[in-house]
């Protein structure tokens, strides 16, 4: 599976995860299959694209990564078969380390932030 990260840079397994998930300039796609990683531009409306956040890294991802997201987005993800988990961390190498060792919550539409 495939996963997005909302990232604040692009500074590879050092990247900082981003708290505003669709508001941020990067997003990590990172492969659990073979643990490559490729970071990508935010196309979403959000960031002058098209469409919105959830809607961008569907064509992407099976499922994304995060610290907080809104609960609209959750329901979106979640619509278009994405998996969200949240409780990333500071940086991009713990919170896939984080999700690996099975310390992150898988979200319903009630977990999402309220905004």
């Amino acid at each position: 599976m495939k996963y997005a990260v909302p990232l604040d840079n692009r500074d590879g397994w050092n990247s900082v995860v981003g708290q505003h998930f669709g508001r941020v300039p990067y997003y990590a796609i990172w492969d659990e299959t073979d643990d490559a990683l490729d970071i990508i531009d935010n196309g979403s409306n959000h960031r002058g694209g098209v469409g919105m956040p959830m809607e961008f890294l569907a064509k992407y991802c099976d499922g994304v990564i995060c610290k907080g997201v809104g609960a609209r987005a959750v329901q979106l993800g979640n619509q278009l078969g994405l998996r969200v988990y949240m409780g990333a961390v500071d940086s991009l190498q713990e919170t896939i380390n984080s999700y690996k060792e099975g310390r992150l919550a898988l979200a319903t539409k009630d977990d999402g932030c309220k905004h």
